[in-house]
C-alpha cells in the first residue's frame, strides 16, 4: 500500500524508498533442542527377582524369632495372660502370680445332667404313647359326625 502511494508521487517515484519503508530486525529465537533417547543395551535375560519380605526375614533370622514369640504367646493364652501382661506393660496385674482356681461344679453338673436326661426320656415316652394309642378315626372323617354349628360374628360381639 505504501509502495503504490510512493509511485503516484512524481518527485519520489525515482528515488530510494528505504527511508519510508519499515525496518525489521531479525531476531534470534532460541529453539528447543531435541533430546535424543539413548538406546539401552538389550539383555535377553530379565533382571533377577527382588527377595520377598519373608526371604529377607529368613536370611536375617528374624522370621524364626517371630515364630518362637508367637508360639510362646500361644502357650500363655490358655492361662488367661494377655499380650500386654507378657510384655510387662501392666504392672498391677496379678494374673501371673495367682494360681488358677478350678471349678467345683462338677458334682452338681452330673446331677443336673442326670435329671435332664430323665425328663427328656419321659417326654419322649409320653409323646410315643399319645401318638400310637389315642388315634380317633372319627375326628378325621367328615361324614361320621354331625356338622358343627357356625356362630355368627354378630352374636359373639354382643356377649
Amino acid at each position: 500500500m505504501m509502495k503504490k502511494e510512493l509511485e503516484k508521487d512524481p518527485t519520489l517515484a525515482r528515488k530510494n524508498w528505504d527511508r519510508f519503508l519499515p525496518k525489521f530486525k531479525k531476531k534470534n529465537v532460541k529453539q528447543k533442542k531435541v533430546k535424543t533417547k539413548e538406546k539401552k543395551t538389550f539383555t535377553p535375560f530379565p533382571p533377577p527377582r527382588q527377595p520377598s519380605k519373608i526371604d529377607e526375614q529368613l536370611a536375617s533370622g528374624e522370621f524364626i524369632m517371630s515364630l518362637k514369640k508367637n508360639h510362646q504367646r500361644g502357650q500363655m493364652a490358655p492361662l488367661g495372660v494377655s499380650n500386654r501382661e507378657i510384655q510387662g506393660s501392666n504392672p498391677f496385674s496379678t494374673t501371673l502370680n495367682e494360681p488358677r482356681k478350678m471349678d467345683t461344679k462338677s458334682e452338681d453338673d452330673n446331677k443336673d445332667m442326670a435329671a435332664m436326661a430323665m425328663s427328656l426320656k419321659k417326654k419322649v415316652e409320653f409323646g410315643k404313647q399319645k401318638s400310637v394309642e389315642n388315634i380317633e378315626t372319627e375326628a378325621y372323617i367328615a361324614a361320621a359326625g354331625e356338622p358343627s354349628k357356625k356362630k355368627s360374628m354378630g352374636a359373639a360381639s354382643r356377649v
